[in-house]
């Protein structure tokens, strides 16, 4: 199954950034590759969300197998496919009073 693929870097300076290279502005950090990659999961959801809601959408997936390519590429030191489910925004029409209406 495809997904977003999330690369673990360790930072410079100590713990780690989680990277999407297919995905413009999201990452996150961790003192740990596991907390970088806990973070990453639910920073990718949370960037699907206000992606949907601001009209756009994400670009398509990758294939898994895509990840040890991205990893050696990178120099990560980790990686994972993360899945997210289609977002639906709801949105909420009042109706209109009487004497706004068109006839």
């Amino acid at each position: 199954m495809d997904g977003y693929i999330a690369l673990v870097l360790r930072q410079p300076g100590g713990g780690y950034r989680a990277v999407f290279p297919d995905v413009d502005g999201c990452r996150a950090e961790g003192r740990s590759v596991d907390e970088a990659l806990a973070n990453a999961r639910s920073e990718i959801k949370a960037h699907a969300a206000r992606t949907a809601r601001n009209g756009g959408t994400m670009p398509p997936p990758r294939p898994a197998s895509d990840v040890a390519v991205l990893s050696a590429k990178h120099g990560a030191v980790a990686g994972a496919c993360i899945h997210v489910r289609p977002v639906s925004i709801q949105v909420r029409m009042d109706r209109l009073p009487k004497s706004a209406r068109v006839p």
